[in-house]
């Protein structure tokens, strides 16, 4: 029942296969990297000669931060979803790579370039089509217009050669229209434009056209060729928007394995510039199942041509390891049912290296205690269906949810077999009784409407009591099982003081089983005895005593002088409270 057992590897290597040896042992998917090889770059006092080293590694960081930069700007200008996990086959990237994310990059920056241009001038027509709407209708003359709108607009012609470069010098700063073949135009400016508009107009030798002195509104075709140009603009924004949807099609063929390939460079990068090397070896420290050693070091040595040189040591060959200045990582074994319980164990902490393992203890009094809370047949049948659908992970939404379907399946059928037991069915007490009844006589050879009868009948109680009785039984059951738990693991730690002498050690279940079995006694007419001395006291003696008694089980001497007489008695006062509370 304890985590998989360890090794510790020390990996030599020349700083030329770094790559293929980072790169073999991150596919591997069972190296944790020590602590001491993290921070191996502090400790890396010079070894290498200054400058050309860290100059390099410092240029391959930055193309490394530079494309990266270039995959999020593709992303963003596309839409494109960021990847998972990263998949089967993820290499690393070449010039292949570099040069296909170059082309990818310049097709969708162009696409925005245009799509920024038209929805700019989207803009303009929009404004300039709501104020012709907003005055088509006044009966002003249309020069006294100019003194009301928020734009200014000048209808005329210019000479067919000059419409190209009006537009240049105008840009994004003003609106023209042409009208015909012959050069007539609109022009349309907002009122801190209209200067430049006019300047513009004159050095392309604009005419206005002479309009009628009584002539008032907006002219006809203005109106007209606005809502033209805006309808064309709507169309050629659809248009982009399909370009778009194209080019995200492509370049989304290639976007995960580009995402993948830089993203293992980024890695092995990271982990090159916390080791520490020399001019020419560098040295990798990790942490590897004890059963996965002999496969990772001859795929390596294959991988190298045998220039690698490693040492394999056990948790409790070094030193780092038993003063406690260095943590064994834990995995936790895989298995079918019991694994899918193990983010309830670790919600609450991992259990150290060495120690046992609860998530089998946690899965079976979970599936207990949850049937015994929520005992309902129907209720059950619900859940176990959607343990089904989670395990069966075919719809995409539920997938990130695949692990927890046994959890599900488990108490769907602990919930379903106490539902029946207790003959309800969604809340229904009745449904069930014939049923009950067939069964009963065929099993026990007497009719009953359930088979576990918890509320009273007959004015009786004692099957309430009995329920209640089983349920504390429960509770007395879970607790010895995680003082067992806790004592055996002290040992294994090395802490004997802790294992013998807590309130959750040997003294504290002591106790608790003494306060247990009293209990039982009273229920059953029974008292207090000249035994139940050596019952409690003992144990409460040596709660109070911990911290002596705990450094005479490990052969420690004290630590100074102490905190005094009175602050360890209210410790162990303290201690032997929160025992019989």
């Amino acid at each position: 029942m304890s985590p998989v057992a360890m090794r510790k590897l020390e990996l030599h290597a020349l700083n030329r296969d770094l790559d293929a040896v980072i790169e073999l042992i991150g596919r591997a998917r069972c190296f944790q990297l020590a602590e001491s090889s993290i921070e191996g770059a502090a400790r890396n006092g010079g070894h290498e000669s200054a400058g050309e080293g860290d100059t390099a590694r410092g240029e391959t960081a930055k193309k490394v931060a530079l494309e990266l930069a270039k995959l999020r700007e593709l992303r963003d200008l596309l839409d494109l979803k960021a990847p998972g996990l990263l998949p089967e086959g993820a290499k690393l990237p070449g010039p292949a790579e570099e040069a296909l994310l170059d082309d990818c990059l310049a097709g969708a920056k162009a696409l925005a370039l245009e799509v920024e241009a038209l929805e700019s001038r989207r803009a303009r027509v929009r404004e300039a089509l709501e104020e012709a709407r907003a005055f088509s209708g006044l009966s002003l003359p249309f020069k006294e217009l100019d003194h009301l709108s928020f734009l200014s607009v000048r209808i005329g012609r210019v000479p067919p050669g000059e419409l190209d470069s009006l537009s240049s010098g105008l840009q994004d700063r003003a609106l023209i229209l042409p009208l015909d073949e012959e050069g007539t135009i609109v022009a349309a400016a907002s009122k801190k434009g209209r200067f430049i508009l006019d300047t513009e107009l004159t050095r392309a030798r604009f005419k206005a056209r002479e309009l009628p002195s009584d002539f008032k509104g907006l002219p006809p075709e203005l109106l007209e060729r606005l809502e033209a140009e805006a309808a064309g603009l709507e169309a050629e924004s659809a248009a982009l928007a399909a370009r778009k949807a194209v080019l995200r099609t492509q370049v989304g063929g290639h976007w995960e394995g580009l995402s993948a390939s830089f993203a293992v460079l980024a890695a092995i990068e990271g982990a090159k510039a916390g080791l520490e090397r020399s001019e020419s070896v560098g040295r990798i420290e990790g942490w590897v199942p004890r059963e996965r050693v002999a496969p990772l070091l001859a795929e390596l040595r294959r991988a190298t041509e045998g220039r690698i040189a490693a040492r394999v040591y056990a948790p409790e060959e070094l030193d780092t390891v038993r003063e406690g200045r260095e943590t064994v990582p834990v995995l936790l074994k895989r298995r079918p049912f019991v694994s899918s319980f193990e983010g309830l164990v670790v919600s609450y902490g991992a259990p150290l290296y060495g120690t046992i393992d609860p998530t089998p203890l946690v899965a079976f009094f979970f599936v207990v205690l949850f049937a015994v809370m929520f005992g309902d047949l129907g209720q059950g049948l619900v859940i176990l269906l959607a343990g089904l659908v989670l395990r069966g992970g075919g719809r995409p939404r539920l997938a990130k949810w695949k692990a927890y379907g046994p959890i599900f399946i488990a108490v769907g059928i602990g919930s379903m077999v106490t539902g029946f037991l207790d003959g309800t069915v969604f809340a229904n007490e009745t449904l069930l009784v014939p049923l009950s009844r067939k069964l009963s006589q065929a099993i026990l050879g007497r009719p009953l409407d359930r088979f576990v009868q918890i509320m009273p009948e007959n004015g009786s109680v004692a099957k309430l009591f009995a329920f209640f009785g089983f349920t504390v039984g429960i509770g007395v059951v879970i607790n010895s099982v995680g003082l067992l738990v806790n004592i055996a693991n002290k040992w294994r730690l090395g802490k004997r003081g802790e294992a013998l002498f807590s309130k959750t050690g040997l003294a504290g279940a002591l106790f608790f089983w003494w306060a247990v079995g009293l209990g039982l006694r009273v229920l059953l007419g029974g008292g207090l005895g000249l035994v139940d001395l050596a019952g409690f006291l003992p144990p409460l003696a040596a709660i109070f005593l911990e911290e002596p008694l705990g450094r005479l089980a490990e052969g420690r001497r004290a630590e100074g002088k102490g905190d005094g007489a009175l602050s360890f008695a209210i410790k162990g006062f303290v201690e032997v409270i929160e025992s019989i509370s």
